[in-house]
């Protein structure tokens, strides 16, 4: 602990997880044993599984252990019936040992795991094709959870209770052959150690490397970023530069995707990464790709875009149908507050616009533009697709664009762009209207 205060400061409460096996057994004593020292509150934590006849004894002999050592243990057990699937089981054990810590106020969640574990977990990843982030194993800290034995070798931890006379409970399921990891741990890892004495160790060399490696990247990717960053920076949506991106570098960049994707609570797979990273890399302007849990990523022009995909409003229309009026209508992602009057001139103010309207115009709609739209300028009829090309107006920003049309689809007004062409002023039956617009 004086090599690493950060695992398990000074004055710290620590719920330690006791299954009674020799590893954490071990955890349980050496922390015991400088808990005066250090002035650390220690409680006992035992979950029984219940998937074997006679488990609850585990917990009985747990409870005794700790009453010993003059320490508090808390016993329990699954809500509903659990599943034999390892991954299941661990989840439910975790589930409640993190619940327990937050009941009791504590400060470190304390487990047992060990180097040989760690060569295993190693293993294990390099096998199902890991990356960086997979092959640094588990982490020493992890939130609340610590793991203080990492350096420690199982033979190590079952000499010092050999030594002092203390016993453990061998569980059965760890002899369990139908599980990968048992076969790893009493198979292939001995049969690799025969093989080439010293792998264990040479696995968890590997683990310390990809973890420095992953470290160096993650703050290669954070400088990435912060350099990366333009815009207003809005709630729920990150804009990036595109060039200064692709600077970085297909490795950072995977990192930095993964990185941003965590912040928004969606874990990349490996697929999931290289397809933002080509995206990033080669897709065209105006293009986007989707993730799982509500991840989209899009290009404008040089922009990249990222955020969290929301409901899809339905498609929103403010009819005006007579000559004075007031209403709301929704344009993309804003609520824009809409208001009409006749007026005799056009006036100067940038919120608001006259249009010349004829009777036959009506009813009029205000509402977002679409595809095929064309408004009628000096030099004919344009698109407004080209129009907002020509004025490099972002995809987003065109989503947000107010439109006025007449009851044929045709656009008499853009906001912010254009009005259209009128040659209504010679046949005298027209008249100016004036739109406020206002955004809620």
């Amino acid at each position: 602990m004086r090599a690493q205060p950060y695992l398990i400061p000074r004055g710290s409460k620590i719920v330690v997880a006791l299954s009674g096996g020799p590893d954490s057994t071990a955890l349980l004593y050496l922390l015991s044993e400088v808990a005066a020292g250090f002035d650390l509150r220690l409680e006992a934590a035992h979950f029984d599984h219940q998937v074997r006849p006679g488990s609850e004894a585990d917990g009985t002999w747990a409870h005794e252990v700790a009453s010993k050592l003059g320490i508090p243990c808390h016993l329990g057990a699954p809500a509903t019936p659990a599943t034999a699937k390892q991954a299941s089981l661990r989840d439910a054990r975790y589930r409640w040992l993190e619940g327990l810590v937050r009941e009791r106020n504590a400060d470190r969640l304390a487990v047992g795991h060990h180097a040989d574990d760690q060569a295993e977990t190693v293993l294990f990843r390099l096998m199902r094709g890991a990356d960086l982030r997979g092959l640094a194993g588990m982490p020493a800290r992890r939130g609340p959870i610590v793991r203080p034995l990492l350096p420690f070798r199982r033979r190590s931890l079952s000499a010092y209770l050999e030594g002092m006379g203390v016993a453990w409970i061998v569980d059965p399921s760890n002899a369990d052959r139908r599980w990968t990891r048992v076969r790893l741990r009493t198979e292939v890892l001995p049969e690799m150690e025969s093989l080439a004495p010293g792998t264990a160790q040479r696995l968890v060399s590997l683990g310390e490397a990809a973890s420095r490696a992953r470290d160096l990247n993650e703050r290669a990717a954070a400088w990435l970023l912060a350099d990366a960053a333009v815009g207003g920076g809005r709630p729920g949506r990150l804009e990036l530069c595109r060039t200064t991106l692709v600077r970085g570098g297909p490795e950072i960049l995977s990192v930095a995707l993964q990185r941003v994707a965590r912040a928004g609570g969606v874990w990349l797979t490996a697929g999931g990464t290289r397809a933002g990273v080509e995206f990033i890399s080669e897709g065209r302007s105006g293009g986007r790709v989707s993730f799982g849990g509500g991840l989209e990523v899009s290009r404008e022009y040089d922009r990249i875009i990222i955020r969290r995909e929301g409901p899809k409003p339905a498609p929103d229309e403010l009819p005006v149908r007579e000559r004075t009026g007031a209403g709301t209508v929704r344009i993309g992602e804003r609520a824009l507050r809409v208001r009409w009057r006749p007026v005799s001139g056009r006036g100067p103010l940038p919120e608001r616009i006259a249009v010349a309207v004829s009777p036959g115009h009506y009813p009029l709609t205000v509402r977002g533009w679409r595809d095929g739209d064309r408004i009628r300028l000096a030099g004919g009829t344009r698109k407004l697709k080209k129009l907002f090309g020509d004025r490099r107006i972002p995809l987003s920003e065109r989503a947000r664009c107010p439109v006025l049309a007449d009851r044929s689809g045709n656009v008499l007004w853009v906001g912010g762009l254009a009005t259209a062409e009128s040659d209504l002023g010679s046949r005298g039956d027209y008249s100016l209207l004036e739109f406020e617009l206002r955004y809620e």
